[in-house]
């Protein structure tokens, strides 16, 4: 058992098949200057969302902007949306999202051989695909294996979308 537990952490890695994923849009998410008028709190606003490790610490940057800023435009709520996004995205094999005019394209882990296109997440994936989505299209393009979505109007919507694939593959573990 002392050998097994040496590998634990190793095993436990492996299980992570995407370290991040990139976030590509024609929406607009950001913070307006006429929100946070000083380009250096700005900047460290954005380095605090990125480094938030959990919901908890989402939820206490957000209520901090609330108080200093006022009521947040929809362009922040996006921001705070875009990090929840990349969380479920990363633990879903995505390695980039890019949803511009209305279609959402999820692009999977680029390393055709990797170990991930053998897991029960993808397997549970393709199935989700084939059973729960009318919408989407899985494709494969040159390395890239792309599931293409239509009708994605927003983030909050592409939030939803990831979240309740999330959820229903996971509770086929």
């Amino acid at each position: 058992t002392a050998f097994k537990q040496l590998f634990t952490d190793e095993i436990q890695q492996q299980d992570e098949f995407v370290n991040d994923c990139t976030i590509d849009t024609d929406l607009e998410i950001l913070i307006p200057d006429t929100y946070v008028e000083n380009i250096t709190e700005r900047l460290s606003l954005y380095n605090r969302l990125d480094n938030c490790a959990n919901e908890e610490d989402l939820k206490t940057l957000h209520n901090e902007m609330q108080d200093r800023f006022g009521s947040i435009p929809p362009q922040v709520e996006d921001l705070f949306l875009t990090v929840r996004i990349r969380k479920i995205a990363i633990q879903l094999g995505f390695e980039r999202l890019v949803l511009k005019d209305k279609i959402l394209k999820c692009y999977f882990i680029s390393k055709p051989d990797s170990p991930f296109f053998e897991s029960a997440i993808f397997q549970n994936i393709l199935q989700y695909i084939q059973t729960a989505l009318r919408n989407a299209q899985l494709k494969q393009t040159g390395k890239f294996c792309i599931l293409t979505v239509d009708d994605m109007n927003d983030m909050e919507q592409l939030h939803q979308f990831l979240q309740k694939m999330s959820n229903t593959i996971s509770l086929k573990k």
